[in-house]
């Protein structure tokens, strides 16, 4: 009795969709497309969301520590140590949001020296060096705000007495240019995702002297006469 009561409820059931019209199974249809276009549309615009708001924040707080950093490296550079430290800590936090990133941060500092007057900003890691006819170029890469690091440097060359030129200006990086006297130095900084930051500085060869312009000689005074 059972079998014969579900096949009695699945023939009717058969009989009533039988009866929708062919318009009635298509407005159907585009509802439920419709449906799913925007379940999609939310999923994406929410993951678009979480994902800005992860970059604004590490951005905020990669600019608050870099210029705390700086004011500590001002007011007193013993504690400079202390704040590198702070940095480290910012790091292995945007290590636990974004994995990627944090691997594309050196650690350790590669082989080379670094050049100028000016001591590189906190917290950024050498991470290439390279010196060919007479010039010189080190890079360095780390967690900073643009403004603070480019900050940095002009104040840092300014005073050192370096003459200071702006070579260009935008959101995805400015040059700077430094000189004194036979001394020039070329600052390039060039900000990143999620507070990532590198900064480049060049130095050029120093000029040689040219060849001493015909007729400026001093003219060589005659031998005196030999005695007989």
């Amino acid at each position: 009795m059972k079998g014969i009561g579900t096949f009695f409820w699945l023939t009717q059931a058969a009989a009533t969709l039988r009866n929708i019209g062919m318009r009635t199974w298509i407005a159907i249809g585009v509802v439920v497309v419709l449906l799913l276009g925007l379940l999609v549309w939310a999923a994406i615009a929410l993951v678009s969301w979480l994902w800005v708001q992860g970059v604004a924040l590490s951005d905020a707080g990669m600019r608050v520590l870099s210029d705390a950093v700086t004011q500590v490296e001002q007011l007193k550079p013993g504690l400079l140590a202390e704040a590198e430290r702070g940095l480290q800590g910012a790091r292995e936090q945007v290590g636990q949001w974004a994995p990627g990133i944090a691997e594309a941060l050196p650690t350790i500092d590669v082989s080379g020296t670094d050049i100028g007057p000016v001591a590189r900003f906190p917290g950024l890691i050498r991470s290439s060096y390279a010196a060919e006819g007479g010039a010189t170029e080190v890079a360095y890469a780390g967690l900073a705000a643009m403004a603070t690091v480019v900050t940095h440097y002009v104040s840092g060359f300014t005073d050192a007495g370096f003459a200071h030129e702006v070579l260009s200006a935008t959101a995805t990086g400015e040059r700077h240019r430094f000189t004194r006297g036979d001394e020039s130095f070329n600052l390039t900084v060039t900000p990143g995702m999620a507070g990532l930051i590198e900064v480049r500085l060049r130095q050029a060869a120093a000029a040689l002297p040219g060849p001493v312009p015909e007729g400026s000689e001093e003219p060589v005074p005659p031998a005196p006469p030999q005695p007989t």
